[in-house]
């Protein structure tokens, strides 16, 4: 039975999308989600070194770093996974994580966390989403839609997961021993890494010296090149819906633990971070298959639209003070998410080919983390200058709206995707 995996494609590529998903979620859920709950403690601690009051927006640009070095590199990322391939990548960003997270423990000031999450930046790239895609395409032709939803599902198992394992070591330890902790798990993964990662099926056939016509058939070499897309409307829709939404979410992410451990204890606001990514979680499995039977704009839409949803439920909850609506909005919202992350990685390869996919991906992906590292870092310049939560959240479903029109303006073709795979 075993020999029949390690040899055969069509069994080999699950191996490889469950190596993929772990790594996704270890990286995603060490270096975002699961650092929401040291917040309050880190503030606390700062505070006490330096006797300076630690601002919201200050701690928040730490967040913001790690998305803008993941901006900087993210180009460079696919290139080199295009040429030298995703296992050495892979294997170093877990050595640079393991690293992060001993200094991180070692940190006397905002400026030695600052650095440290340039190199998480870094991380993202290497070990992160990009890698992954590229990786989980060459394997899965058929139920490509299915592969990259269990893929990026990983991303909402670590950010909901890593919260509540945080909240419960800090009740346990110093948050400063949990990161010393928390660095043993990427060096734990790299022999399996070493071991399972295979480049391609036809890396695989070569060394099993046998060939699946399935998967020898297989078009990597199709497409546009990154002039060719940079030069279409697709792009450009596509990478303004990816700001847009990445802004929104990781807004509503890096600030809904703060915003909820005002009234509630530190284990129902990780709660509240979780909601978002279980929702997610849901999304992201679902959706890749669904855009491959009821079409890819429907599931779209539908995500981006129930996104801007659940952003309405969280601002009426600051307007109401009812807990039902944050609870409800964060559900929806996570969900809509959830669809809509799926969607963008399954339209770049879909719409663009493989020729380049790398260096598209690695384009979209400096739009889309500009984004992502301007909502938490602007939210929480809003909050602070505000002291609610009102306008910053306002801005979030202004922008959802743009999303949603972008995204009804793509082009997509269905039937024409599925012919030229």
């Amino acid at each position: 039975m075993l020999t029949t995996i390690s040899q055969n494609p069509r069994y080999y590529r699950w191996v490889i999308l469950f190596v993929c998903f772990l790594i996704i979620t270890f990286t995603n859920g060490l270096t975002l989600g699961g650092l929401y709950v040291f917040e309050e403690e880190i503030m606390k601690s700062l505070s006490e070194i330096t006797g300076e009051n630690i601002l919201r927006a200050d701690l928040k640009l730490r967040d913001a770093l790690t998305l803008w070095s993941t901006a900087a590199i993210g180009f460079f990322s696919g290139m080199l996974a295009d040429r030298i391939g995703v296992k050495k990548l892979m294997v170093t960003g877990m050595v640079i994580l393991s690293a992060c997270f001993y200094f991180y423990g070692q940190a006397q000031s905002l400026a030695d966390m600052y650095i440290l999450h340039i190199f998480m930046g870094l991380v993202l790239c290497i070990s992160g989403m990009i890698v992954n895609v590229i990786l989980i395409t060459k394997w899965f032709n058929n139920s490509r839609g299915l592969a990259i939803g269990i893929l990026l599902a990983g991303t909402s198992v670590g950010n909901g997961l890593f919260p509540q394992i945080n909240a419960y070591l800090l009740s346990i330890g110093d948050w400063r021993e949990v990161m010393l902790w928390l660095s043993l798990i990427p060096l734990c993964y790299i022999p399996f890494l070493l071991l399972l990662v295979k480049e391609s099926p036809e890396a695989l056939n070569q060394e099993n010296q046998e060939i699946d016509q399935d998967f020898s058939q297989t078009n990597h070499s199709g497409g546009l090149t990154l002039k060719e897309a940079l030069r279409t409307k697709n792009f450009w829709l596509l990478s303004l819906m990816a700001f847009c939404t990445f802004y929104s979410i990781l807004a509503m992410t890096g600030h809904v633990f703060l915003l909820m451990i005002e009234e509630n204890s530190r284990q129902v606001a990780a709660t509240g971070v979780s909601i978002i990514f279980i929702g997610g979680f849901i999304g992201k499995v679902l959706s890749g298959k669904m855009a491959e039977v009821v079409g890819r704009k429907k599931v779209l839409l539908t995500g981006v639209g129930v996104m801007f949803i659940g952003s309405i439920f969280i601002v009426l909850a600051l307007f109401f003070k009812d807990p039902i609506y944050i609870w409800v909005g964060l559900a929806l919202y996570g969900t809509g998410w959830g669809g809509l992350y799926t969607m963008i990685q399954l339209l770049t390869a879909d719409l663009f080919g493989l020729i380049a996919l790398g260096k598209i991906m690695g384009v979209i992906n400096i739009l889309d983390t500009i984004g992502g590292g301007l909502g938490p870092y602007m939210t929480g310049i809003l909050y602070d200058i505000t002291q609610s939560y009102l306008l910053p959240f306002s801005l979030i479903s202004c922008l959802l709206l743009i999303a949603f029109i972008s995204s009804s303006l793509l082009k997509i073709d269905d039937q024409a995707i599925e012919i030229n795979r």
